[in-house]
């Protein structure tokens, strides 16, 4: 019996470990966060006026069988640090912005900052499914986002991706 347990687990964790799953450290935000990503991912930039603050947005991005794993990095510019009122007003409109973006009802009160929040919403073929944390430190704003189609969501791909985030001290 105890036999067939460990065969059962070890098949378990064989089928968890996909060939398209290559998991990998990376530093993001010249190494403010440390994060682990399904495969190679890739930079991008953007930048955003916020209140008449210029934000510039490292992406860091990877899509895997459809499903596209992210982290987020804006520095905050000095003002925006000086500033603990104005920085939280950042991070509350970029969490609405990522309920905006699905076409999803903004909930009457925000996601807590730094605890996982799921939103379901519409896609451009089927609904889609983010789930996703925000931080705030005193230097900067980071995201964790996951996001695919409602019905293929890689839940447990997703668990990993957010065990591997860690925000430097």
């Amino acid at each position: 019996m105890i036999r067939i347990g460990l065969i059962l687990c070890l098949a378990g964790m064989l089928a968890a470990c996909s060939p398209d799953y290559n998991w990998r450290q990376v530093a993001v935000g010249d190494g403010a966060v440390q994060a682990i990503f399904p495969d190679k991912p890739q930079n991008y930039e953007r930048s955003l006026n916020f209140s008449g603050h210029d934000v510039s947005f490292g992406l860091t991005s990877v899509n895997v069988q459809g499903a596209s794993f992210t982290v987020a990095y804006a520095s905050l510019p000095e003002t925006l640090r000086a500033d603990a009122g104005a920085s939280r007003q950042l991070a509350d409109a970029v969490l609405r912005s990522l309920y905006h973006n699905l076409g999803a009802q903004e909930p009457a009160q925000l996601p807590e900052l730094g605890k996982p929040f799921v939103i379901d919403g519409a896609g451009p073929k089927k609904p889609l499914r983010l789930r996703a944390t925000v931080w705030l430190t005193n230097r900067a704003l980071v995201e964790g986002l996951v996001m695919a189609e409602q019905e293929s969501f890689p839940a447990e791909q997703a668990d990993e991706f957010f065990r591997g985030i860690e925000l430097a001290r």
